[in-house]
């Protein structure tokens, strides 16, 4: 009919418009909002009621603007950065090295599956930090050994390494297979007992004459690890430098004296083209003018990484305390136990408050928790801790495994961490005091926002960044928001 060829002959510039604004929007290099395609943000989450454990939960899709105003928290990722992180880990000590290679002589298939949950991180946890005793620690069989038990034997011709030969070595290279991207630390109880004013394992501090014997001591033990193609990137001159329990090899090294030390040390990395770092101190919170103390000696602190500390006395803001004093020198986070049966509710939440997030957000650069893998018994143990907990636990039998809480809290944080990240600038809103968030940027350019909810109930949580954001219900326990790069 004429009239209806009329309307649609008039309609059809206006579709043909609207068709043509529509094509040209979709390809304009600078998109409203509202138009662009959201990022997938992958979402993963331990609940403390363990019903999740490193679950991966449905992607979210990001949505334009800002979050609304009234959610109970809401996270902001900020664009400045502080600190590298190095990552996440534990101590091969003795004892978790024995256990591990009993799980493989039994089952092999186990061992592997073990090493891959620990170290792999597109498998399990990722973690990247790995502790070594120099000789024997409270974590070993006795008898108590080190690297020359022979006295006097100052150019150290009688060189024995068969006991980490046996354990320690063949589990490091299979770690090494797994993860290349592995620090080692290396952290000496106590030098040869001829070196010390007791001559005895447990008590006694490093005789004057020593000095520089130690220092070409551990010398040698780093050239040992290079030589076999292993490269130690920290050496810790004295573990718990303030203990000297006598039931176990250590000892006593004051302030001065490890900053004495050093001076020798530090010379002969240098002079050999070692590059491996220092780190003091390797102790407690609560004695935060060790460090200080060693690092107020010029000398000495031109040879000095940083500073280490442990979680057995003290308060975690003694790390900043020494940054603040030394903004030059790093923080290291080196050790802390589980002790007792597992208890994800109490656990976990002390060790994000005070660790994971705490640690970190007072300047660490590492997180590392105590033995690897431990026995049914809490061992084999030699000293005096009857129930530190590791961080796995092996059965009776050498057939199957228990992953403790220190495995799956730092998982949430170590398995997303990408080579080089550095800890970014973040504000929490709201949260209720029961809640707190670290945020990290890594190499590959995405963004690691962990959120932890220690609050009765799950809690509606936005992230943002950049105008963009996502919310989800977070549960009980940690979740991990992974940015993509941009």
């Amino acid at each position: 009919k004429p009239g209806r060829m009329k309307i649609m002959i008039q309609r059809a510039p206006t579709t043909m418009m609207i068709l043509i604004m529509i094509i040209m929007i979709l390809s304009s290099s600078s998109l409203p909002s509202f138009f662009v395609s959201g990022s997938s943000v992958s979402v993963w989450e331990t609940l403390l009621d363990e019903s999740s454990l490193l679950k991966q939960l449905p992607s979210l899709n990001t949505q334009g603007g800002t979050p609304p105003n009234n959610l109970p928290a809401t996270v902001t990722i900020n664009t400045k950065q502080y600190q590298e992180i190095y990552g996440f880990g534990g101590t091969l000590t003795e004892s978790s090295a024995i256990n591990m290679i009993k799980i493989k002589n039994i089952n092999a298939g186990l061992y592997h599956e073990v090493l891959n949950q620990l170290f792999n991180s597109s498998y399990g946890a990722g973690f990247t930090m790995v502790r070594i005793p120099v000789g024997s620690c409270d974590f070993s069989i006795q008898p108590w050994f080190s690297y020359d038990n022979v006295t006097y034997d100052e150019l150290f011709k009688d060189w024995a390494w068969q006991r980490d030969a046996q354990y320690i070595l063949p589990v490091l290279k299979d770690i090494l297979s797994v993860n290349r991207d592995i620090k080692i630390v290396l952290s000496p109880w106590s030098p040869p007992i001829w070196m010390k004013t007791s001559n005895d394992w447990g008590s006694g501090t490093l005789r004057s004459d020593m000095f520089d014997d130690y220092a070409y001591y551990l010398q040698i033990t780093i050239q040992k690890y290079n030589g076999l193609g292993i490269d130690i990137y920290a050496i810790t001159p004295q573990n718990e430098p303030l203990n000297e329990p006598a039931g176990y090899p250590a000892m006593r090294f004051s302030a001065q004296d490890e900053a004495s030390f050093v001076k020798s040390l530090g010379p002969k990395l240098k002079s050999n083209n070692i590059a491996t770092k220092i780190i003091v101190f390797d102790h407690n919170w609560q004695w935060p003018e060790y460090p200080t103390t060693v690092l107020s000696d010029a000398t000495a602190s031109s040879f000095i990484a940083g500073s280490a500390f442990h979680c057995y006395g003290g308060q975690v803001q003694a790390q900043s305390q020494v940054y603040n004093a030394y903004p030059d020198k790093e923080i290291w986070f080196t050790e802390c136990s589980g002790t007792g049966p597992s208890n994800f509710n109490g656990n976990i939440p002390w060790n994000t408050n005070n660790l994971y997030i705490g640690s970190i957000n007072n300047w660490s650069r590492t997180v590392l928790h105590w033995n690897f893998v431990l026995d049914w018994n809490n061992g084999p143990y030699s000293g005096t801790c009857t129930n530190c907990r590791g961080i796995v636990t092996v059965q009776n039998g050498y057939n199957s495994v228990s992953y403790n809480e220190e495995f799956y809290g730092m998982a949430m944080f170590s398995k997303f961490l990408k080579y080089p990240a550095h800890r970014l600038d973040c504000s929490l809103q709201g949260g209720w005091g029961c809640m707190s968030t670290l945020c990290f940027s890594n190499g590959d350019g995405s963004t690691v926002v962990v959120v932890a909810n220690f609050c009765q109930t799950p809690q509606v949580t936005a992230v943002q960044k950049n105008g963009q954001y996502v919310s989800l219900n977070v549960g009980v326990g940690l979740t991990s928001f992974v940015w993509p790069s941009a």
